[in-house]
């Protein structure tokens, strides 16, 4: 709403919260202004009430409710008539109506502040003088300054229109607080105007004084009132101090709650498996994710599953501040995200939270940034404004839905009285190297600045070497899911997905069956097998985590295209070469600058361009691809991917298209599979090597290099676990190379449960040796063959 509109509605508004009053005692007579403040609740002057040495016997008003003039009586307690005793007292009295409150009865705004307003500063007052519009008068004041009587009472000195007698008791309020920043206090000259036009007002602070009980009333929950903070836009909630969301800052927390309720790709995942129907029926993946993450003790690597060193976290363990490490798909994301839904939602809901979240990538605290000047007001008024105005335009496909937004200037201030930013901050090792050092500072910035707490997620350690060094935040390392929880997403996201609940049962058998139960352990495989088994059955699920994502990729296109009226704008095969070219630039460490999406999008050949529609082509597929869920409306635009693994699996797949294979390219992917930032991308492409190059595989297993070996039987461990497809012969050469590795480590006998991950601990051969020799068994058995002596 214009800010003149809005002025002139809360200038309606008063006038309707005005009563004319009138007193009497033994034949003395005297008449004012009230106002309503709480239930029956009217505050005037003190004089308006006294027309002698003591209270008035009588008291009636007649307050306009609507086009009704509605009569009222009032008690008149002494203890709440406060006179102005020759400048020792306010001037104030606090009325009450005889029977309770009338009904639809309005309430004023008593402004929080104590300073002084600034002069010039423009008023507006409302009241019943005793003249021939008793009925109801405006005036318009201005602030000319304090005013300090002799013998102790603060006042303020106001200028502008002439207040006749009767105006004392009117409310006055001020444009910058919106709220009734003082009470008129004017002589009592019954048809002589004020000599020199100005006047005295008991300013607000001095109300809260003399009658402290009324913060019981004047709170938010009181109906009446919140009517009249409903109408305050963001800067006169914080002038007043107001704990209420304006206009401003929930536009801002609806967006945010939007842009963070969803995965792109589960929402499609949902209207493509329910027959077109997504949106509603099913949870949303933070809802029906990883709502109760665990982490292990500090400083403990081996993480068990479930076990009695891991424990719940909430969102409250997050707020002195956090760095949240974990692998690739095990939550960190959706941790984040639902911080910032839920929290978002609380504000909504009417609930006042410990802090106002803001979600947000962490590319995006480089963008256009220098590293000496970077404020973090700056970057919240552009990037989360604009952004998430971005993400709403391009999910909608409506550029005009801008036009709704919040101004990025809400931002610039404190979110709310006495309330912190909660800033959460994903994805921080994806930062390409060229720009960590603005990233460091922006983190440094967040991290020193009072007003904020900030929350990092990232994988352990940081990708390219750890170059980046946060803060002093506690680090909260996500263990994978238990049987329990796994148990319980299944069964969400299955039903979800249009799955019958009985499935369930029959799923997690399977899931054992063909070994993939560890890997349904981490939140986004879980989710992933879900949706390919409702369209695929078990048979889909075999291959591993490279033919599950391919499975999830095709599901995630025919949803698109199905939504279309007429045809892509791409091909199926030539998208996913766009996908993988950009995605393998991404992972390509040699590359300090990349090209973004948009870019590889106008090298594609005018004749592979299918146009439809009045929309540039361009603009098109970055629409489709929205759709597609595989790329995110709020991602940085020069890393668009949904999911970290999407960018691992289609830089795979570019791999696999231009890397000759050859026995140096299998001990890259080897050494790689031992880091735990490079192990996702590794197994994508080690997943390939098990088709396409067992014998060199075979060669590495084999090696004089005790490194090579074990380099190359971690890999072969890896992907056993995650069910993929490990030839016979292979698991036979890795079982050996484990053995000889265990006879010369060091003895040990790991947990059960122990992960896959950290192949220095003691006892890891023998349980990897292990692990290796019974997975393709139940691949090979499950295909009705045999197969004999595997471990030898």
């Amino acid at each position: 709403m214009d800010p003149a509109q809005a002025w002139e509605r809360l200038k309606s508004t008063l006038n309707g919260t005005t009563v004319a009053l009138h007193s009497s005692r033994q034949g003395a007579k005297e008449h004012g202004t009230g106002f309503f403040v709480g239930p029956g609740l009217v505050l005037t002057c003190a004089h308006v009430v006294l027309p002698g040495e003591r209270a008035a016997e009588h008291v009636e008003g007649f307050w306009r409710r609507g086009t009704e003039q509605v009569s009222l009586a009032f008690a008149v307690d002494d203890i709440d008539v406060r006179p102005f005793d020759g400048g020792r007292g306010p001037d104030l009295a606090l009325l009450r109506v005889t029977g309770g409150p009338p009904r639809d009865q309005p309430c004023v705004a008593l402004s929080r502040g104590s300073g002084l307003p600034p002069g010039g500063q423009k008023l507006y007052a409302h009241g019943h003088p005793g003249h021939d519009y008793s009925g109801g008068d405006s005036f318009t004041l201005e602030i000319v300054g304090g005013s300090w009587h002799k013998s102790g009472a603060t006042l303020l000195k106001v200028g502008g229109s002439e207040l006749w007698a009767g105006a004392s008791g009117s409310p006055v309020i001020d444009e910058k607080s919106g709220c009734v920043i003082g009470v008129v206090r004017a002589k009592q000259r019954r048809t002589v105007p004020t000599a020199d036009h100005e006047s005295r007002l008991v300013p607000a602070h001095v109300v809260w004084d003399t009658f402290p009980l009324l913060g019981q009333e004047q709170r938010i929950g009181y109906g009446p009132l919140d009517d009249w903070v409903g109408l305050l836009d963001d800067g006169q909630l914080r002038e007043g101090n107001w704990k209420w969301t304006g206009p401003d800052l929930t536009g801002y927390l609806t967006l945010l709650r939007e842009a963070t309720g969803r995965h792109g790709y589960v929402d499609v995942l949902q209207r493509v498996l329910r027959g077109g129907a997504g949106g509603s029926g099913g949870p949303q993946l933070s809802t029906a994710g990883f709502r109760v993450p665990v982490r292990a003790k500090p400083g403990h690597d081996g993480e068990k599953i479930g076990g009695a060193d891991c424990r719940p976290l909430d969102a409250a363990a997050l707020l002195p501040g956090a760095h949240i490490v974990g692998e690739a798909g095990t939550g960190k994301s959706t941790l984040l995200r639902a911080v910032a839904r839920d929290s978002a939602q609380e504000w909504l809901a009417g609930t006042v939270g410990d802090y106002v979240p803001v979600y947000a990538p962490a590319p995006l605290l480089a963008d256009g940034i220098g590293t000496e000047s970077w404020d973090p007001h700056r970057w919240l008024s552009r990037a989360v404004s604009w952004d998430l105005s971005d993400a709403a335009a391009k999910r909608s496909g409506d550029i005009r839905f801008q036009q709704v937004l919040p101004q990025p200037a809400a931002f610039e201030e404190p979110p709310f009285p006495a309330r912190k930013w909660l800033v959460l901050i994903d994805g921080v090792d994806e930062v390409d190297r060229g720009r960590r050092k603005q990233v460091q500072g922006a983190l440094a910035a967040f991290a020193n600045a009072p007003q904020f707490t900030l929350v990092v997620a990232s994988r352990d350690p940081f990708r390219d070497g750890d170059d980046i060094e946060l803060p002093s935040l506690e680090t909260l390392r996500l263990c994978r899911l238990s049987g329990q929880v796994r148990r319980q997403l299944a069964e969400n996201y299955l039903a979800t997905f249009g799955a019958e609940t009985a499935t369930v049962d029959i799923f997690l058998g399977e899931l054992e069956r063909l070994g993939l139960s560890e890997l349904a352990m981490r939140p986004l495989f879980c989710v992933v097998l879900c949706a390919v088994y409702v369209t695929s059955g078990a048979d889909g699920l075999e291959g591993g985590r490279f033919k599950l994502l391919e499975r999830l990729t095709e599901i995630l296109l025919t949803g698109a295209e199905q939504q279309r009226a007429g045809a892509a704008p791409l091909s199926r095969k030539e998208l996913r070469r766009v996908l993988a070219a950009h995605a393998g630039e991404l992972r390509d460490p040699r590359l300090a600058l990349r090209p973004s999406l948009e870019e590889l999008l106008h090298q594609v050949p005018s004749e592979l361009r299918v146009q439809s529609g009045s929309r540039p082509w361009i603009e098109d597929v970055q629409i489709f691809l929205y759709a597609t869920g595989l790329v995110a409306s709020d991602a940085p635009e020069d890393q668009p991917f949904s999911h970290e693994l999407l960018v691992d699996y289609f830089a795979a797949c570019r791999w696999a298209s231009t890397t000759p294979l050859d026995s140096k390219a299998v001990r890259q992917v080897a050494e790689d599979c031992m880091k735990r930032d490079k192990e996702s991308y590794a197994l994508f492409r080690a997943a390939h090597l098990l088709t396409t190059a067992p014998g060199l595989i075979a060669d590495e297993l084999g090696a004089w290099s005790a490194r090579r070996r074990h380099q190359a039987a971690v890999m072969i461990t890896k992907l056993a676990a995650e069910a993929a497809p490990v030839p016979p012969q292979l698991a036979r050469a890795a079982v050996r190379a484990l053995e000889r590795w265990a006879r010369k480590a060091k003895p040990g006998v790991p947990p059960p449960l122990r992960s896959p991950d950290l192949p220095t601990a003691p006892g890891w051969p023998e349980w990897a040796a292990a692990r290796v020799a019974a997975a393709p068994v139940a691949q090979l058995r499950h295909k009705g063959l045999e197969l004999t002596d595997p471990g030898r």
